[in-house]
C-alpha cells in the first residue's frame, strides 16, 4: 500500500487537491487559510474559482463608502458607453495580467491615478499622477496606453471624435467603484480582476490588443 502524500505547505496533513500555485499537492486547509494570502493563486485554478464564486466581498470602510461622490454615473450612461464600458474593462484586465504580481489593491491604485490625471485636465491642466507602488504604476501605463489607442481607433476606423475627458473621468470612478465593492480583502487578492475577466467577451481575451469590442 503507497504511503499517502502529504501536503507541500503544512507537511503535515494528508493532501486533498493539486494547488498550481506550489506546483504539487496541498490539504484542503492550507488551501483555504494560504489561497491569496501566502499563494499568488492562478485565475484558472479550479478552487479558486469556486472561492470567488462563493466568499463575500469584504466590507468596503466607511470613509470610502463612494469614490469621488460628486461624479454622478447613471445606468443610462453606463447603457449608452457599454463599448467603451467592455473595451476599459478589458484593457484594465490585460494591463493587470501583463504586469507580473499585480493584484486587485494595484489595478484599484491604477484607477485611482487616473482617476486623478483626469480630474486636473477637467480643469484644464495636464499633468500625470502616477502611483508610488511600482507595480500599480506599471498596471497604469499599459492602461492608459489602451485608452490612447481607443481615441485613436474612434478617429482612424470609426470617423469619430475623440471620447470625452468627462466621460473618460466617469468609467474610470465607474470602475474604481465596482473594485471597492468586489474585494474579498485577501492580501493577494484578485476578485476584482477575476470578476472583470468574466465580463468580456470570450473572443477578446487573448494576447492581441483589441479594436474596439463588440
Amino acid at each position: 500500500m503507497s504511503e499517502p502524500i502529504i501536503c507541500k505547505i503544512c507537511g503535515k496533513r494528508r493532501a486533498r487537491r493539486s494547488c498550481p500555485a506550489v506546483n504539487g499537492d496541498i490539504c484542503t486547509i492550507c488551501c483555504g487559510t494560504e489561497r491569496e494570502v501566502s499563494l499568488s493563486c492562478p485565475l484558472e485554478c479550479e478552487y479558486l474559482q469556486e472561492a470567488h464564486r462563493r466568499e463575500k466581498p469584504a466590507p468596503v470602510p466607511e470613509n470610502e463608502l463612494l469614490s469621488n461622490p460628486d461624479i454622478v454615473v447613471t445606468e443610462e450612461f453606463i447603457r449608452s458607453h457599454e463599448e467603451f464600458l467592455l473595451f476599459s474593462i478589458y484593457s484594465l484586465v490585460q494591463a493587470a495580467l501583463r504586469t507580473p504580481g499585480a493584484i486587485d489593491a494595484d489595478a484599484l491604485a491604477a484607477l485611482e491615478a487616473l482617476i486623478q490625471t483626469h480630474r486636473t485636465l477637467e480643469s484644464g491642466l495636464v499633468y500625470e499622477t502616477r502611483p508610488e507602488n511600482t507595480v500599480a504604476a506599471a498596471v497604469q501605463r499599459a492602461f492608459a496606453a489602451s485608452l490612447d489607442d481607443y481615441q485613436k481607433l474612434r478617429a482612424e476606423r470609426e470617423a469619430l471624435s475623440p471620447a470625452r475627458n468627462s466621460d473618460i473621468l466617469a468609467i474610470l470612478v465607474f470602475l474604481h467603484r465596482m473594485g471597492q465593492q468586489n474585494r474579498n480583502g485577501r492580501p493577494r487578492g484578485r476578485m476584482f480582476l477575476d470578476l472583470l475577466l468574466h465580463m468580456v467577451p470570450e473572443t477578446g481575451v487573448d494576447e492581441r490588443a483589441p479594436s474596439i469590442i463588440l
